[in-house]
């Protein structure tokens, strides 16, 4: 298979590890949790063990996108294939959200039943193992995402640091219940739920964004801010840009330095161009030049 020259090769490796050890990672929890769940009768615990299995799905989704990502241009896809990674995350959203909804459903349904039943104490030291577990894989997956700068693998360890939260979460309810609080498992199963459908939620409203070619007022005053560090721009008239995958696309109109000739023009612009490549991943940077108003 060829490979795109723009995609940093080196990213895309770092990015697909990551996303291997949260897909082993989250296999071994999800399956412990929701085996233990199943013989101890904790519906906290269960639903735990399905917000974990969700999180396999998006491991996979960012592994089919990066794979997909690496392909070569062709004539439908000039720029490359990089947003795969984008939109297997948009996929793996809506996975995401169907499993928080049933989850929401079963868990009202034990409320509404009054079907109440006090988990045994395994279920504490599985929700209290797990939560340590993935915290340790949220400071593996952060480091890791910083170096590929890869949005899929952000959310991912986002995602592993939630978990481990809700890990803990879990815990309290299951504790409560030991104490004849009966209702307060099935009540954390239901707000497990909630933060599924919340972390569906935050995949979609950021992978949209960038599908739709929005993108964090903030990147863009940070891409003057480089600009102003060159001396032969004068003045930035206009800074647009795009997201594709781990990259963006920059379109820039400046105004150079006058008295600047032809070839101190073109290497003013390829300074440019280099400086926004180093600076901020740019897949490419298309720079137009105003004249000097006289």
């Amino acid at each position: 298979m060829k490979f795109t020259k723009g995609v940093d090769e080196m990213g895309a490796l770092n990015a697909s590890t990551g996303a291997w050890i949260s897909t082993v990672a989250y296999l071994i929890v999800s399956v412990v949790k929701i085996f233990v769940a199943w013989q101890v009768d904790s519906v906290a615990l269960m639903a735990d063990g399905f917000n974990n299995f969700t999180d396999i799905i998006t491991s996979i989704a960012l592994l089919i996108g990066l794979w997909v990502a690496k392909k070569d241009k062709d004539a439908n896809h000039p720029y490359g294939h990089l947003r795969a990674e984008n939109i297997a995350s948009l996929v793996a959203a809506f996975v995401i959200a169907a499993i928080g909804l049933q989850i929401l459903v079963n868990t009202i349904s034990s409320i509404v039943n009054q079907d109440f039943v006090t988990p045994d104490q395994l279920a504490i030291w599985v929700g209290m193992g797990s939560g340590l577990f993935m915290i340790l894989i949220y400071f593996i997956n952060r480091t890791i995402a910083v170096k590929a700068n890869s949005q899929g693998l952000r959310s991912i360890a986002k995602d592993n640091l939630s978990d481990a939260i809700v890990s803990f979460g879990t815990v309290i309810g299951i504790t409560g219940a030991q104490f004849g609080v009966a209702w307060l498992d099935p009540v954390t199963g239901l707000v497990v739920g909630l933060i599924i459908l919340w972390a569906a939620w935050g995949i979609f409203k950021e992978t949209a964004l960038i599908l739709t070619d929005g993108i964090d007022p903030k990147k863009i005053i940070e891409y003057k801010e480089t600009l102003a560090e060159v001396q032969e721009v004068a003045h930035v008239h206009d800074v647009k840009a795009r997201v594709s995958g781990n990259k963006v696309i920059i379109d820039i109109i400046v105004t150079l330095q006058s008295g600047l000739n032809g070839k101190e023009n073109i290497h003013a612009i390829e300074k440019v161009k280099e400086l926004m490549k180093q600076r901020h991943n740019s897949l490419m940077t298309l720079v137009e030049t105003k004249p000097p108003v006289r």
